[in-house]
């Protein structure tokens, strides 16, 4: 056994910048990703490798329209990509901006804040919970919200109402105009995809098996993966299917997870051999299955782990 070795990878499989000396790192946003060191903590590289800001931090959430989450102290604060503190730490758990705010979670109050730390709305997570550790954010207006009363979800405005009931026994993220929700029917958790209406656009016919997240995945580049669940089944158990907007399968694949398409590129994982690689959207493998561990694309570039193994008389070899 060995340590894992980190390195981004580009569309041709090549490497572009070696991180082996972090034990770990992060994808790029903003032209910046996170990187971690053991004893120092979490900073942030550029395209070139290059430490922009040196590790320091407990914890580090990526850029987002400028501004990273760090962990200095027990709380979380943000700062700018020159490394400035610009908003104070002081929340409990917070998320990345978006459309200009960001989800953020004080004590047992949920609320979000804009870009100067300003709170837009705060309530109590007796009344209302937003998906904090999924990294819940706004997209094209609306993010999902959970009613505890109702014991239901649904989707809020930035002012805090519900704009889409809450009716759902699980709900993602809108993007392409869509967004998957699931409910129960017959003892199953069957997933659909709704418009901004609330109105089925894909009826719920397939069955998360109460796995909703790692089963499916929002739409991305026109195609929206999940763990093929029809009833009858019409593939073979726990591999994941491509649909298009119509609901249609697309694309079939042998691979126990297919990841959402980012630049023509989505990650694949095939649990008999344990390796992860990329597939384009044909379906052809554009990047063999050899790593431990791989991510989506995003600006040009995926992060990947090859595990390093000890030679037996003691002396390190880089697979």
């Amino acid at each position: 056994m060995g340590h894992f070795i980190y390195s981004y990878i580009d569309k041709t499989g090549k490497v572009v910048i070696d991180v082996g000396k972090y034990n770990g790192a992060g994808g790029f946003s903003g032209g910046l990703a996170t990187v971690y060191l053991n004893d120092k903590g979490r900073g942030f590289i550029d395209k070139t490798g290059k430490e922009i800001i040196e590790p320091q931090f407990k914890g580090a959430t990526c850029f987002s329209e400028g501004l990273a989450g760090v962990h200095i102290k027990d709380k979380w604060g943000f700062i700018d990509n020159a490394g400035k503190l610009v908003i104070k730490p002081q929340y409990d758990v917070i998320n990345g901006f978006s459309e200009g705010v960001a989800v953020a979670v004080k004590g047992n109050d949920v609320m979000l804040i804009n870009r100067t730390g300003q709170t837009i709305f705060s309530r109590s997570m007796d009344d209302l919970q937003l998906n904090v550790y999924e990294n819940a954010r706004f997209s094209e207006g609306l993010i999902a919200a959970y009613d505890p009363l109702k014991t239901k979800t649904g989707f809020i405005d930035k002012a805090g109402k519900f704009v889409i009931e809450p009716k759902f026994n699980e709900a993602g993220t809108f993007t392409e105009g869509v967004a998957r929700v699931a409910i129960v029917e017959d003892g199953e958790e069957k997933l659909g995809f709704i418009d901004h209406s609330g109105q089925f656009v894909i009826s719920p016919i397939f069955n998360t098996d109460f796995d909703f997240r790692r089963n499916s995945t929002e739409f991305s580049e026109g195609l929206a993966s999940l763990s093929e669940g029809l009833r009858p089944t019409i593939t073979e158990e726990a591999k994941f299917v491509y649909i298009d907007k119509k609901g249609a399968i697309t694309m079939f694949t042998n691979f126990f997870y297919a990841g959402p398409f980012r630049d023509g590129m989505a990650v694949v994982y095939d649990d008999e051999r344990n390796k992860w690689g990329y597939i384009d959207k044909t379906g052809r493998i554009a990047i063999p299955l050899r790593y431990n561990s791989a991510s989506d694309f995003s600006e040009g570039l995926a992060l990947v782990a090859i595990q390093e193994r000890k030679l037996f008389y003691g002396q390190r070899k880089r697979p």
